[in-house]
């Protein structure tokens, strides 16, 4: 299968895309860039400014948060099919993570022009990445209050 026919496969089966017309698909396949990352390479960094979205379409990786206090948090591991970046984008501003690749990662880094034209032109995918987002702060929230009350209870048992 050729790389166009391939990505816009792989576009085919992630449930935010799903219902888009095969044209439609193909035009976000031919404008997305494939990259590929090594085991430990950064694909975004948290506080970068962000021009992309991306979609894994083979490998693993994580997502990390540095809090205030140094603290390394881990909000996620994502595998195939996995999209992340849309928050950064949307804002037009930078990334609230650093995701590292934790095996080989071959992606599609979907610019941010044709991401943001999707969402204003269908709402299928604006409610779509609506949900992906109030999903993803309710998971990172509880994360977040877990490491709060864990670090909370360590420094108690330091000062004890």
């Amino acid at each position: 299968m050729q790389g166009l026919e391939r990505d816009t496969e792989v576009l085919r089966q992630i449930p935010l895309f799903a219902g888009l017309p095969s044209a439609r698909l193909k035009l976000i396949a031919y404008a997305a860039e494939v990259v590929h990352f090594e085991p430990g390479e950064a694909i975004v960094r948290q506080g970068e400014f962000s021009d992309a979205i991306h979609l894994l379409v083979e490998g693993a990786a994580e997502g990390w948060l540095t809090t205030a206090d140094g603290h390394n948090v881990r909000l996620s591991t994502m595998g195939r099919h996995s999209l992340f970046g849309e928050t950064a984008v949307l804002c037009h501003g930078r990334c609230g993570a650093t995701v590292r690749a934790t095996s080989h990662v071959v992606a599609l880094r979907i610019p941010a022009n044709v991401f943001l034209g999707l969402v204003r032109e269908s709402p299928d995918i604006a409610m779509g990445v609506m949900t992906l987002l109030a999903q993803r702060l309710e998971k990172n929230t509880a994360l977040l209050r877990r490491h709060d009350d864990e670090h909370d209870a360590s420094e108690r048992k330091e000062m004890a």
